[in-house]
């Protein structure tokens, strides 16, 4: 009898915890041009503007233009069918939260149970933002296909890690040019 009480506690317990920790993964969100995506064969990349291209650009642009190929893509040397750029929206977001977690446990012929809470001391924070890459039809001059993620960085830019995590994630929902 006790230890069917213990194993119904026990799973109340994980179930309790895991409710508690549990948190959803961002979902890549895709929008695409109602007349659909054109015959893209070959890609160039759209640089920023009369700006210098910045660490993150160049690392983002070269996991782009790799995983492009990887999917059956061209790099243009000139002029390309479509063009591809992305945007980072980082923004700081506090870390530490105040948090509750519950135990169970058991031991020499009992149960017992507890209920922790968590306060934040000090004042840390992460970057946080919004990945987005971005496919023009270059005759058309429009943009044909949008891919974003909500995504957490070490620093305001992204390393080498995060870039081909972030890239990879996001052109996964575009179409590859090969069968695989």
């Amino acid at each position: 009898m006790r230890t069917a009480a213990l194993s119904s506690s026990l799973m109340l317990g994980a179930a309790l915890l895991a409710g508690c920790t549990a948190t959803a993964p961002s979902k890549v969100r895709v929008d695409m041009a109602e007349s659909g995506l054109p015959n893209c064969q070959s890609f160039e990349w759209l640089p920023t503007p009369q700006q210098p291209a910045s660490l993150a650009e160049q690392r983002v642009k070269s996991e782009v233009m790799a995983k492009l190929k990887e999917k059956g893509y061209a790099e243009a040397t000139e002029k390309g069918d479509c063009r591809v750029t992305y945007v980072l929206d980082i923004h700081e977001r506090p870390v530490n939260k105040p948090g509750v977690g519950v135990g169970v446990g058991g031991g020499s012929g009992g149960v017992g149970g507890g209920i922790g809470i968590t306060l934040p001391i000090g004042k840390r924070a992460e970057q946080a933002g919004t990945f987005t890459i971005d496919i023009v039809d270059t005759a058309k001059n429009a943009q044909v296909w949008s891919g974003s993620l909500d995504a957490s960085f070490l620093k305001a830019e992204p390393n080498d890690d995060e870039a081909r995590e972030i890239v990879a994630k996001v052109l996964e929902k575009y179409p590859d040019r090969v069968p695989k």
